[in-house]
């Protein structure tokens, strides 16, 4: 007879009693939600169809033509083409008003990138009593709206020739948007490390060596966060375009679609068209870059 033995066959490695509690977690059944988090979802559920029923609205109506727009508003297309599109461009200023549109926001972007992180630099690193003077008036920027400057400023360029032309809107929006921007990098400068700076000027490296090939390097989140926020506000400005371009320019997208509402008659069919097309590139740039602009807010409030 074959006597029994008591020890028993070794446990195969998929059996191990750590991945049996791993299993057992995962067959686990959902937790059931709680009041704040029905809550919760049902306000952003909300939020979600407030935003997106007039895109969807703007969009369906940019397939339709004038006729089914004003007999049936609520109507659905019939046929799905792109007329609406190529009329925009054929009858209307849209080509000319994008293309300032572009202009504007890159040149302004670019110009922003270039002269606030050293102006926030100075004024945290060289200032001294007369940056804490320029960071107090870069502040009162902020307080004071362009609506208060709008009568100065149109009468100002008009008198050196720049009113009705790009730079006017360029240089305004440059001086509205420093202030934000020399708060923000100035925020986030105080808690950088100058040991880096200190060392770069013992192996001899200038001032502005020392800020483009060490400093801004370390401000790449807060200036991702910077170029998103001014670049969508640049890119959907309607008020600065409106007061300082004229009839004789093609002014931007939003001032283009504006022209197209008359006081008799509308092109609802253009104008939904051109919402659709200038809505685009801001879905587009945030939807590209908001990983960047979400760690660049976080990382700026807590360097803050």
């Amino acid at each position: 007879m074959t006597a029994t033995t008591g020890t028993s066959s070794p446990a195969s490695p998929g059996s191990s009693p750590t991945k049996g509690r791993r299993e057992s977690r995962r067959a686990l059944p959902p937790k059931p939600w709680t009041v704040r988090e029905v809550v919760i979802a049902l306000v952003l559920t909300a939020l979600v169809v407030l935003v997106a029923v007039p895109v969807l609205y703007a969009l369906l109506n940019s397939f339709r033509t004038y006729a089914e727009i004003t007999r049936d508003p609520m109507g659905i297309p019939t046929t799905f083409n792109l007329d609406n599109y190529v009329d925009l461009f054929q009858r209307t200023d849209f080509a000319e008003a994008l293309l300032n549109t572009v202009i504007i926001t890159a040149v302004t972007v670019i110009l922003l990138v270039l002269l606030v992180p050293m102006a926030a630099y100075g004024i945290e690193r060289i200032g001294g009593r007369a940056g804490r003077v320029l960071y107090v008036l870069f502040i009162a920027g902020l307080m004071i709206p362009f609506q208060v400057r709008m009568i100065p400023l149109v009468e100002g360029f008009n008198n050196v020739g720049l009113y009705s032309t790009l730079t006017s809107v360029i240089l305004v929006h440059l001086g509205g948007a420093a202030s934000f921007g020399v708060l923000l990098y100035s925020s986030f400068l105080k808690n950088v490390p100058t040991e880096v700076e200190e060392a770069a000027e013992v192996d001899g490296a200038g001032r502005l060596r020392t800020f483009w090939l060490i400093v801004f390097p370390m401000l790449m989140p807060v200036t991702s966060a910077f170029v998103i926020i001014q670049a969508l506000n640049l890119w959907n400005d309607f008020f600065v375009p409106l007061v300082l371009l004229d009839s004789s320019s093609a002014g931007t997208i939003n001032v283009a679609i504006n022209r197209m509402v008359g006081l008799l008659t509308s092109e609802w069919q253009l104008i939904y068209t051109g919402a659709i097309l200038a809505i685009i590139p801001s879905v587009v740039i945030f939807a590209s870059f908001q990983r960047y602009f979400i760690k660049g807010m976080s990382i700026g409030a807590v360097k803050g």
